[in-house]
């Protein structure tokens, strides 16, 4: 084992994820960030010195949005998750990523949990277990003797799926037993070691695969409690970029490319994700990486997938270059530069090497203590005891700059994206401001000519907020009669989805060996549509609110941006996860279940086992289809009351900034005062807003330039 050390990584003129025109625009980013703040306290200052209430209120969930944006965008937060084949090197590669031995390598090792390795100021380890308890350990030794005892697989069950087994019995029938002891009921039991992807994990072939599965829940199922659930590990890397940099170690994938349900909410939420392949012929014919593409998860981000393709130092360099062109065919999905073939040794080895001042007397102590590779031999005698040329060959067959150069570029985008958005939001809440600003100067304008006039004016304004009031309960109950009456685009779209899948299972061959994976494949992408088409008209609810409901607040004098709701996508999420019902719980149906049934048959007839499959997945997805109605319906019912509440709210705030204006006690030269500020404050409003966009353009035009 290589002794713990801190390595650099300098590849001329780059930075890992940051490169310096990203650095130049997140800083200006962040000027125009800055200068919005300060506006904001101008503008509260002037408002409130001029008698009016504070005008924060009105758009502070856009303004939480922004701040939380901007405070991502500082921290240059970037989730790498790394997902690999059993025996792909999963450990090693992120040990010479980050040029840091923080994971154990040894050659059977194996991720029994989720890991977690991002910047600390200290090393230090966080571990939370099954019933939420958490342990932190700070000493350099006992975190590693922790990562060996903790993070690895046991040496008598590393043959069968722990992951699976601890996330989808032993923890979950623990939970819901609420004792010391993880019952899981027998059917359950039968289920689960029926279930395809249990069998297909039985890659080692070995005939008491099922007893020891039995065994190990036996052995773990009174200490439930103290599994591992997921590990957290803090590291003050030097690196600068690194720092930036969260890295997400998963217990791996299941024989037939499947992912855990918590693998799967970590895919969701990745900036970027690698799956790792051992390069050989034989692994790149497997269907693994093929299987997990299918993933639901994994199609949604499927533009931040990277194939790397390890153990290149195995094969000669023709070698990898036929394996590589192979992997380019085989996976076209992928783009190329998105196929990487590495060698993660030969990178800790330059790694290490660039720290040791005598490299021939290093080579000399590894081999005698049998702890050095036979390439890292050949490479040195090519160097003829040159150290920097033996450096470049191991970096030469590492490879690892083209990791580096492909998450640059995707990362940029990522970021590019990220600033877009938080120029966007600053912009429309500046376009709020300047609407608001401009109806304080006519309002003041007003009491400095005629107060009498204004309070005329003021009366009437109230009558049309009154009307408008009325008009949006008239428009509420229209958005939701829409909605949720038999022939709504809901309940349409839903049976048609519902409908289409029961056609595409008619013509599927029960004769074919491949037919239960077909059906499980359009099984997955079509509770994949369900969620589109949720997400669809949900998106489609809001802009009908905001056709409608703003709409009306439209038609008489008052400005439109006054009124309108402070809605952000913070909003949006909440009244989502309020309004959660099964419909979300997509993955509700186990193949699993329906092979147990089948297996009771003395006599096996594989088209009645298909038609019990096909039918229990369609009674399943009507089920889901039925929950998804109920759960879009309710969705409309609570969005609209949320619409209506907030302009009833903003109407109100209105109503009080009308009447401070006319019980202000301000004489004449007051009055111009007041409207020279909130002039000089709309002025620089104006200025920064045009100045955010301009940028937001900019940064819009590189974006599509690079797609």
């Amino acid at each position: 084992m290589m002794e713990l050390h801190i390595l650099y990584h300098s590849f001329i003129g780059e930075e890992r994820i940051m490169l310096t025109n990203y650095t130049e625009r997140k800083k200006e980013v962040l000027v125009e960030y800055g200068r919005f703040e300060e506006e904001i306290e101008s503008l509260e200052r002037i408002i409130i010195k001029a008698g009016l209430p504070s005008p924060i209120a009105q758009f502070k969930t856009s303004l939480d949005d922004i701040r939380r944006k901007a405070k991502n965008i500082r921290d240059d937060r970037f989730r790498l998750m790394i997902v690999g084949e059993a025996k792909s090197g999963k450990s090693t590669f992120i040990n010479a990523y980050l040029g840091v031995e923080l994971m154990p390598m040894d050659e059977k090792q194996c991720t029994s949990s989720i890991v977690e390795i991002k910047y600390g100021t200290e090393f230090r380890l966080v571990a939370t277990y099954a019933d939420g308890k958490t342990y932190e350990v700070k000493d350099e030794t006992d975190i590693r003797s922790f990562l060996k005892t903790n993070a690895a697989l046991d040496e008598n069950y590393r043959d069968i799926p722990v992951p699976t087994i601890n996330h989808d019995l032993l923890v979950r029938y623990g939970k819901k037993s609420q004792s010391e002891y993880a019952i899981i009921p027998k059917s359950i039991m039968e289920s689960f070691l029926s279930a395809p992807e249990i069998k297909d994990a039985n890659i080692h072939n070995i005939s008491n695969y099922n007893s020891k599965i039995r065994s190990y829940i036996e052995n773990r199922k009174n200490n439930w409690r103290s599994i591992v659930v997921k590990i957290e590990i803090f590291f003050p890397f030097e690196d600068e970029a690194l720092k930036g940099i969260e890295i997400i170690d998963s217990p791996g994938v299941a024989a037939r490319g499947g992912v855990a349900e918590i693998t799967a909410s970590y895919i969701e939420n990745a900036d970027a994700i690698i799956f790792l392949k051992p390069m050989s012929g034989q692994a790149l014919e497997s269907s693994q990486f093929t299987e997990f593409m299918k993933n639901a998860s994994v199609e949604r981000n499927k533009n931040a997938l990277f194939l790397v393709l390890t153990h290149a130092i195995n094969h000669t360099p023709s070698g990898v270059k036929r394996l590589e062109d192979e992997a380019y065919k085989q996976f076209k999905q992928l783009p190329s530069k998105n196929i990487i073939v590495v060698d993660s040794k030969a990178e800790l080895y330059a790694e290490m090497f660039s720290t040791v001042v005598d490299v021939q007397a290093r080579i000399r102590e590894l081999n005698a203590s049998g702890d050095l590779d036979e390439f890292v031999k050949g490479i040195w005698f090519d160097a003829m005891g040159n150290k920097n040329a033996f450096i470049n060959g191991l970096k030469q067959k590492s490879n690892f700059e083209k990791i580096d150069e492909a998450l640059s570029v995707f990362g940029r985008k990522a970021h590019y994206i990220a600033l877009s958005s938080l120029l966007d939001l600053i912009s429309k809440v500046y376009t709020r401001i300047i609407g608001d600003l401009n109806s304080h100067i006519a309002r003041f304008k007003e009491k400095a000519e005629d107060p009498s006039e204004l309070a005329k004016k003021i009366g009437e304004i109230k009558q049309e907020l009154e009307v408008i009031n009325n008009k949006m309960y008239r428009g509420v109950d229209r958005i939701v009669s829409r909605y949720s009456s038999d022939d709504s685009d809901i309940k349409k779209n839903a049976n048609r989805a519902a409908e289409d899948f029961k056609k595409q299972t008619e013509i599927i061959n029960a004769n074919d060996s491949n037919c239960f994976n077909e059906l499980e494949r359009q099984a997955i992408h079509k509770i994949d549509e369900f969620k589109n088409l949720q997400d669809l008209i949900q998106k489609a609810v809001v802009q009908e609110c905001n056709a409608t409901l703003i709409a009306i607040t439209n038609e008489g004098e008052i400005p439109y941006t006054s009124l309108e709701p402070d809605f952000s996508e913070d909003t949006f999420k909440n009244i989502k996860d309020s309004t959660k019902s099964k419909a979300n719980e997509t993955h509700s149906y186990e193949t699993g279940v329906t092979f147990k049934k089948t297996h009771t048959y003395s006599e096996y007839s594989r088209n009645k086992h298909f038609k019990i499959v096909k039918d229990n997945i369609l009674t399943r997805l009507e089920t889901i289809k039925n929950d998804l109605i109920i759960n879009l319906v309710d969705f409309v019912v609570q969005i609209s009351k949320q619409y209506m509440n907030k302009l009833r709210l903003n109407a109100e705030s209105k109503k009080e900034e009308l009447d401070a204006i006319f019980e202000a006690k301000l004489n004449a030269e007051q009055i111009k005062i007041v409207i020279d500020n909130l002039n000089v404050l709309t002025i620089d409003c104006n200025d920064c807003r045009r100045n955010a966009d301009r940028i937001k353009g900019g940064i819009d035009k590189y974006v599509q330039q690079s797609t």
